[in-house]
């Protein structure tokens, strides 16, 4: 079977992305915001946005990684993740600029990083 969606927006709301001191900012009202946003534009037959407990990038929350291209977004607030679903939809501009920078990933202390 094909999986049936062709772009998914996965959205961590682990512990540190949806942390109380984000406020508003944390990873769980992001996906509700991004979720609203895919509904008015009537796009859910075709797009899911979802949460995921945890993407293993936790010192670049909030994040975010749109499938099938794998691309993380990451220090992500309401308004840079609105910017990056239009980017990734094509009713913007790409957001390239908020993508996890390879350099940043490596000098993390993230679950993630291959450790020698």
């Amino acid at each position: 079977m094909h999986y049936p969606f062709e772009k998914l927006f996965l959205v961590c709301t682990g512990a540190r992305c949806n942390a109380a001191e984000r406020g508003v900012e944390c990873g769980g009202t992001i996906r509700e915001l991004l979720k609203d946003t895919n509904k008015k534009a009537r796009r859910k037959p075709i797009v899911r946005v979802t949460s995921v407990s945890c993407l293993d990038l936790c010192d670049h929350g909030p994040n975010m990684l749109v499938w099938p291209e794998g691309t993380v977004y990451s220090h992500l607030t309401r308004d840079l993740a609105a910017a990056v679903y239009e980017g990734e939809m094509g009713d913007g501009p790409r957001r390239r600029d908020l993508e996890l920078d390879e350099s940043e990933f490596q000098a993390g202390g993230s679950a993630a990083v291959a450790k020698p």
